[in-house]
């Protein structure tokens, strides 16, 4: 997005009061709407800056006679000069309070219920991703018969994740084999990650059964591992349908292909985790994905101990409550990385 072009004071004013304006009703904005709220200036004046500001790229005229609404350049100044945040009303966090009272004790649990009361809190599309880490540690696993050539594998990760694959043995082996491995296992793999356990594979006795599963467990970690530096969970998809920007249907299609398709908006939200700390707005074309230029994204990172944290936000159309939202999302990252920490203690 190019670079904004310094305003005088009053036409500060005027832009900031079209972008409340419209934010609230969604029509664009009018001279003598506008002469309302700025009393000490004639409907006259606002008209002469108002076509200045769409002049220089600010504001848009839509029709002819219509009124002006803000550009994504217009959003742009206002966000990074002109809004002042609200901080978090007492109505809304006691409204969020109670969501957030009783947090679930595994991973996915609190990246659900973070998306939910995000939604809630934002009225938007709220998207959450899990914490992005190096490595994944064992907290204990299973070994269930299910036929003389197959086992299942109950692997309980650390953040109390659990997940089965089922494994095709090379020899047949019975449940009091796989139990006896199991309880082996155990007692050397409890706390370790990836590397450990390879460690622990050199380094053990050379049976055929034991290597097999050891080298099950670590594809199966390692595999679980790079899903989760994507892992998205999304929620509020029904805030937009009642927003008039996505009245138009392949619209809306375009903006849930990429939620849905998760590629594109994971690219983006590994980007974002790696900015510095803060809320992070983008508006419109600026998150590089064409089907979002009707959009914009607010983001922050949460924290979940150390080296360990992913991105929290929402999604809405560019006329979005900014000054509103970013306390919400700040709020919510805050409480979301301390029960990670919790879980993953």
């Amino acid at each position: 997005m190019e670079t904004p072009i310094p305003l005088d004071p009053r036409k500060q004013q005027i832009l900031k009061a079209v972008v409340s304006d419209y934010t609230t009703t969604g029509v664009p904005v009018g001279s003598h709407a506008l002469a309302v709220h700025l009393a000490h200036w004639s409907a006259a004046t606002i008209r002469n800056e108002l076509a200045t500001l769409v002049e220089i790229g600010y504001l848009l005229q839509p029709h002819t006679s219509a009124g002006r609404v803000p550009s994504d350049l217009g959003y742009r100044y206002y966000v990074d000069f002109l809004m002042e945040d609200e901080g978090l009303p007492v109505g809304v966090r006691r409204q969020l309070e109670p969501l957030l009272a009783s947090m679930p004790m595994d991973l996915e649990g609190v990246l659900e219920l973070a998306a939910q009361v995000l939604a809630v809190a934002a009225d938007a599309l709220s998207i959450v991703t899990g914490p992005r880490a190096r490595s994944v540690a064992v907290k204990h696993l299973d070994l269930v018969s299910l036929d003389d050539g197959h086992a299942l594998l109950i692997l309980v990760l650390e953040g109390n994740v659990i997940r089965q694959q089922a494994l095709a043995l090379t020899a047949p082996a019975g449940q009091l084999e796989l139990s006896r491995l199991a309880g082996e296992l155990n007692t050397e793999l409890a706390g370790l990650d990836t590397d450990g356990i390879e460690r622990v594979a050199a380094g053990g006795t050379a049976v055929p059964l034991r290597s097999e599963v050891l080298g099950d467990i670590v594809s199966f970690i390692r595999s679980f591992e790079a899903r989760q530096d994507t892992l998205i969970v999304h929620d509020g998809v029904r805030n937009l349908l009642h927003q008039p920007e996505f009245g138009d249907v392949d619209r809306l299609e375009q903006v849930l292909e990429v939620i849905e398709e998760e590629r594109l908006l994971g690219e983006l939200l590994a980007a974002a985790h790696d900015r510095a700390p803060g809320v992070s707005i983008m508006i419109g074309r600026e998150s590089g994905i064409a089907q979002l230029s009707a959009c914009s994204l607010v983001l922050t990172t949460y924290r979940a101990g150390e080296g360990r944290g992913g991105t929290i936000g929402v999604l809405g159309p560019t006329r979005m409550a900014y000054s509103q939202v970013a306390p919400r999302v700040r709020f919510v990252a805050q409480r979301v990385g301390d029960a990670i920490s919790r879980v993953l203690t």
